[in-house]
């Protein structure tokens, strides 16, 4: 019933003004309206951008160009979201789950300021995987985030494109193009958020959440772990809070949510203090995914 009302409802983290044709075969996720959302008009911004991510920086073009002569020639094979060497739960018969949450917007008044104080209240430890977009619009809020023990952060990419060596889409959206693209949607938004915190993120996860598997292994090569889910939690804002809080009851050992945190007029926030409440009660705790990284 769950992947029915994904199929129906799903339109992602998208921009609500677009008319995208969905070019792909595969089952449509929450990643539709994320990949809208993060298709932006970054042309006139680029060389700005790119100067603050540090992408002139000697080490940041030698890294780049060691990159690129080591994946150059290789061809992918797979592409999708759940594919190896991409983590969708965590490995452990512990009675844990981890709560992600996406911020995959760089407009304005994108940020769940209710939903983020809740788990402050309560003191639910979450990883927050955050795209550089959002980190502009956001940068006082993601400053007090990043020094908040709760929250572990995470890269969720520069432009927030899927990642592909050849130019794949993922619902209409094109990824990135080459090796080089690659690099930089991850390593630009991996300096910018060194910069801002002097924490290098471990985890990251590609705008639509779609992989090929030579992307997976320049992300494994940069030292980070691309990690995805087994529980779609809010379908990109536009689950209702019974459906929200019905995505909690599918729960179990190691599940790993997807939650976004820049839908503040969703029903994300009510649904997300529903279900945690029914999950405590079920005797369920909540893990940052650094905690169980040796159970991937």
């Amino acid at each position: 019933m769950l992947l029915a009302m994904m199929v129906l409802v799903m339109t992602g983290c998208a921009n609500e003004a677009a008319n995208t044709t969905y070019d792909e075969p595969e089952e449509l996720t929450d990643n539709e309206e994320i990949a809208n959302e993060g298709q932006i008009n970054d042309d006139a911004d680029e060389s700005e951008e790119d100067e603050a991510a540090g992408e002139s920086a000697p080490d940041y073009e030698q890294l780049k160009q060691k990159v690129v002569e080591q994946f150059e020639m290789a061809s992918p094979t797979v592409w999708g979201e759940n594919i190896d060497g991409v983590v969708t739960e965590l490995n452990t018969d512990d009675k844990v789950v981890a709560l992600t949450f996406d911020a995959c917007d760089g407009t304005p008044d994108s940020y769940d300021e209710e939903l983020i104080d809740f788990l402050i209240e309560e003191q639910i430890p979450a990883t927050l995987f955050i795209n550089a977009q959002w980190i502009e619009e956001n940068r006082e809020v993601f400053t007090e985030l990043a020094d908040n023990p709760l929250f572990e952060i995470a890269n969720h990419g520069y432009y927030h494109k899927p990642l592909s060596v050849s130019g794949e889409s993922a619902y209409g959206i094109m990824g990135t193009e080459n090796v080089e693209d690659v690099f930089d949607e991850i390593y630009k938004n991996q300096e910018l958020i060194k910069e801002i915190t002097n924490e290098t993120p471990q985890y990251f996860r590609s705008g639509t959440a779609y992989y090929d598997d030579v992307a997976v292994d320049i992300i494994e090569e940069l030292g980070l772990t691309a990690v995805n889910y087994n529980v779609l939690g809010d379908a990109g804002g536009t689950f209702n809070e019974s459906q929200i809080v019905q995505a909690f009851g599918s729960a179990q050992e190691g599940s790993i949510f997807l939650f976004h945190m820049n839908k503040p007029h969703s029903d994300i926030s009510n649904g997300v203090k529903e279900g945690v409440q029914m999950l405590r009660e079920e005797g369920y705790e909540f893990v940052q995914l650094g905690e169980y990284d040796a159970h991937f």
